[in-house]
């Protein structure tokens, strides 16, 4: 099976240099990469096909590589990649709190007490 939104070409106008233009365009090939693979394969499935008007196979082209929905599922992508990044630290953070000796039942040390005068 030949995925299309797999194509990756980093010197695009093939003039044998990188410019800098090239690289954004690159960039831009790999943050929506999740969107456009997702697109793609349900390009591949007539009835979903159909149903959302999307052009995402060999047969109807790849003009919906571009659009909301690929767009959209990038940026979903990548917000939850971010999100369960911060939750990964959070976790940690908690679990290295429960396990000091000031959150583990026992009173805290208050420092030395005065004496109490009997009367």
């Amino acid at each position: 099976m030949n995925i299309h939104a797999l194509r990756f070409v980093l010197d695009i106008d093939g003039n044998g240099t990188i410019a800098g233009w090239e690289v954004i365009a690159a960039l831009k090939w790999g943050f929506t990469l999740p969107g456009r693979l997702l697109v793609e394969g349900l390009g591949n499935i007539p009835l979903i096909a159909n149903t959302f008007d999307i052009q995402a196979s060999a047969a109807t082209g790849y003009a919906s590589f571009n659009g909301l929905l690929a767009t959209g599922a990038s940026l979903l992508f990548w917000v939850l990649i971010l999100y369960g990044l911060t939750r990964i630290g959070a976790q940690n953070d908690t679990e290295s709190a429960a396990n000091t000796p000031a959150m583990s039942g026992r009173p805290r040390y208050r420092g030395p007490q005065p004496k109490k005068h009997h009367s």
